[in-house]
């Protein structure tokens, strides 16, 4: 082999994966099949009981650029590599008589059983189609360009689930068929492939708490949509989600349970308004911060997510995640206010009650009998009726100690007046506003004004 490569670093590795079941009660093949050899020179003996492909694994933050090895020893194994193994040869390539096969592209390496691709005509199409499916999961993520060629390898048993997340990442055979299927793929897709392929672009400081089985299913939804043409799993149909959303919410919208799907609700209500856009531009965001602004703990999280995501959006969406259960600040409250609020969005008045949030109250025009008296609307919360009260001192709270009072009706969002009339001159007057609905009160003010003389 090339002197370069010896004491480089590199090594010859002889199997796919180092996916290990030391820790299963039940075993169907050996728990570690994989064995890896220093290069100390020129001339070095290597092999695995179990066999495997033989590759040269270089660490990488060291490239080596170019290097030859010559084996003896070992067994042609069929390798399809996109753009460059011409259509007749593979048809001699594909019968290459080792047990496991590799068709690969510069986004995707698919580790199969040899007898899964013997038959395989279309490897062009196959891997243009997984292309695309590698290169809209990395614009999803906002992450381009994307580090490395992602791998999959396919196995009698893995260490966890029906497949995992990783380099490479696991499925079981009974996956293999379909993945190197084109016809199956283009017309079933394969929600678990996009989903751990979807794990290997969570970037763990915008995956909020509870969701790491929610981010990757982003994949799973956008790929299924967009590149296959179909819904993909049964728990998000509307009869599923209107369901849950109303266990969520009828059960208090504790953010303690809000994970896996009744998470990826809240995360699709938004695409469904405005496009995957807003959400990967937020996730965006997270690759550049400069390290203070990174968030650490779980608070901080939520609080993150919510201001990059109305950044994206270009709404305040700080009230729609707070019926969720968002614990939010008021520091991030306040840097929203210059954002209109998202008023709406479906949760509000079909699943949850939201408050109103009044504000700029004020007194202008005053005269000796008269003022105008004004306000913004916010955010109109929920089925929120309005009431003005004034009188020549500030009651609080308390309905019945004010003197007077003007229902305003229905709160709509915008600036609102009302004219108070047959005031006292030389007198200073208090206003609240009380804001009602199902949810209970709540009070603003108070302002205060001074009639001028007669």
């Amino acid at each position: 082999m090339s002197s370069d490569l010896i004491d480089s670093g590199a090594l010859l590795q002889v199997g796919a994966h180092s996916d290990t079941l030391w820790h299963k009660s039940t075993i169907y093949r050996f728990p570690s099949i994989v064995r890896s050899f220093a290069i100390e020179s020129a001339n070095i003996s290597i092999a695995n009981a179990f066999g495997g492909p033989i590759y040269l694994a270089v660490p990488p933050e060291d490239p080596l650029g170019s290097a030859w090895i010559n084996f003896d020893g070992a067994v042609k194994a069929p390798k399809y590599e996109h753009g460059e193994t011409s259509s007749s040869d593979w048809q001699l390539i594909r019968d290459y008589p080792a047990p496991w096969a590799e068709v690969s592209s510069d986004q995707f390496i698919m580790s199969v059983p040899s007898s899964e691709i013997r038959t395989l005509d279309n490897p062009e199409d196959l891997m243009d189609f997984w292309d695309q499916a590698l290169e809209m999961e990395h614009d999803l993520y906002g992450f381009t360009p994307w580090p490395r060629i992602e791998r999959a390898v396919f196995d009698v048993q893995i260490s966890a689930g029906w497949m995992h997340s990783g380099y490479p990442f696991m499925a079981h055979l009974a996956s293999a068929s379909g993945a190197v299927d084109l016809s199956h793929m283009e017309s079933e897709g394969d929600w678990g492939m996009f989903h751990e392929l979807g794990h290997n672009h969570q970037w763990m400081p915008s995956t909020l708490p509870g969701t790491t089985e929610t981010g990757c299913n982003f994949a799973s939804v956008y790929l299924m949509e967009e590149l296959v043409g179909i819904s993909g799993h049964s728990a998000t149909t509307s009869e599923q989600r209107h369901q849950r959303m109303t266990n969520y919410f009828g059960s208090g919208a504790d953010i303690d349970d809000w994970s896996v799907w009744v998470a990826l609700d809240t995360y699709l209500i938004i695409k469904e308004e405005w496009g995957w856009t807003p959400i990967r531009d937020a996730l965006t965001v997270y690759y550049d911060l400069p390290n203070s602004e990174v968030p650490h703990t779980d608070l901080e999280e939520f609080n993150a997510w919510v201001v990059h995501l109305s950044s994206a959006s270009g709404y305040n969406l700080a009230p729609y995640h707070e019926a969720w259960g968002f614990p939010l600040t008021n520091e991030t409250h306040e840097s929203l206010f210059h954002l209109p609020v998202w008023v709406d969005d479906p949760v509000r008045g079909n699943y949850a009650v939201f408050d109103p949030i009044i504000r700029n109250m004020s007194a202008h025009y005053v005269m000796s009998t008269s003022a105008n008296l004004f306000w913004d609307v916010y955010d109109n919360g929920t089925d929120t009726q309005i009431t003005v009260y004034y009188g020549d001192s500030d009651h609080g709270e308390s309905e019945s100690s004010w003197p007077f009072s003007e229902y305003q009706g229905t709160a709509q969002v915008g600036s609102s007046s009302t004219l108070l009339e047959d005031l006292s001159p030389s007198t200073t007057y208090h206003a609240r506003i009380k804001a009602s609905n199902s949810n209970g009160q709540i009070w603003f003010g108070p302002i205060t004004w001074t009639t001028s003389d007669p």
